[in-house]
């Protein structure tokens, strides 16, 4: 449950990838870096994931956990994500994305191994308003090919997302609804037109995302430490009030 705990935080926060990419330095709205909520012009961030150690209260860096990739991401000084490398525990680089862009609009991605083998492509489909509406993915061996297609609703956020086994056939529906900020509110995930799981999402003052109820079996909580920007720089997990992970996260700035 930890485990599955941490891959959906980076899931939700890489919703992102699928929303309009019309920025410019004069406005932050729409660019990576606002979906990411970072503050300031950032060059890049690494996050290392460690499970939680709890001595009489005091909570430190435990071990890091296995199969699970720790993540660094890149910017361009447009705020756009160029860039996502998946390291191993041990820090030895699993695969590289690079993300590439046609007048500010992310259209493909590009997947490599860790020799730097390119083994699969993402190709993105858009509207006239430049909100990508089916992303398509192949490997270059033909064994995976997959499709997504997202809807939004009237405030632009992503509603749903459908990954299809065939260019019909439905696998799996996610459905997201939202706050008045735009934050998450509520997910679901459905297999085979069947209610998988039902979360809802907590947030403080500061729009800081710090809490989910993971369906009926688990409340999880979080408790940030910020750097002088604003950015939190460690974020500390509790699964029904005991701490059970930590995510520790470099930033570099532009400027």
């Amino acid at each position: 449950m930890k485990n599955i705990l941490l891959i959906l935080i980076g899931f939700f926060f890489f919703l992102s990838c699928t929303n309009n990419r019309n920025s410019t330095n004069a406005s932050r709205e729409n660019t990576d870096w606002e979906k990411f909520k970072l503050k300031g012009e950032v060059k890049s961030f690494r996050e290392v994931k460690f499970l939680a150690v709890d001595n009489f209260s005091i909570i430190s860096g435990g071990e890091r956990i296995k199969h699970i990739y720790n993540k660094e991401v890149l910017f361009n000084l447009d705020g756009n994500k160029i860039e996502k490398n998946d390291y191993i525990p041990d820090g030895t680089l699993a695969n590289r994305t690079v993300y590439l862009y046609k007048q500010d609009q992310l259209v493909e991605y590009n997947n490599y191994d860790s020799q730097g083998m390119l083994f699969g492509t993402g190709k993105f489909e858009t509207d006239d308003k430049g909100r990508v509406l089916r992303l398509n993915y192949k490997t270059n061996d033909g064994r995976y090919n997959w499709s997504e297609s997202y809807q939004y609703d009237n405030h632009g956020n992503l509603a749903e997302v459908k990954r299809f086994k065939t260019e019909e056939v439905i696998d799996t529906k996610e459905l997201y609804t939202f706050d008045d900020n735009g934050n998450i509110k509520e997910s679901e995930f459905h297999r085979d037109d069947k209610l998988v799981s039902k979360n809802g999402y907590n947030y403080d003052d500061d729009g800081n995302f710090n809490g989910l109820n993971f369906g009926d079996s688990a409340v999880y909580t979080y408790k940030y430490n910020y750097d002088a920007k604003g950015n939190w720089i460690k974020k500390i997990v509790f699964e029904n009030s005991n701490p059970s992970g930590i995510l520790v996260r470099e930033i570099e700035y532009f400027n």
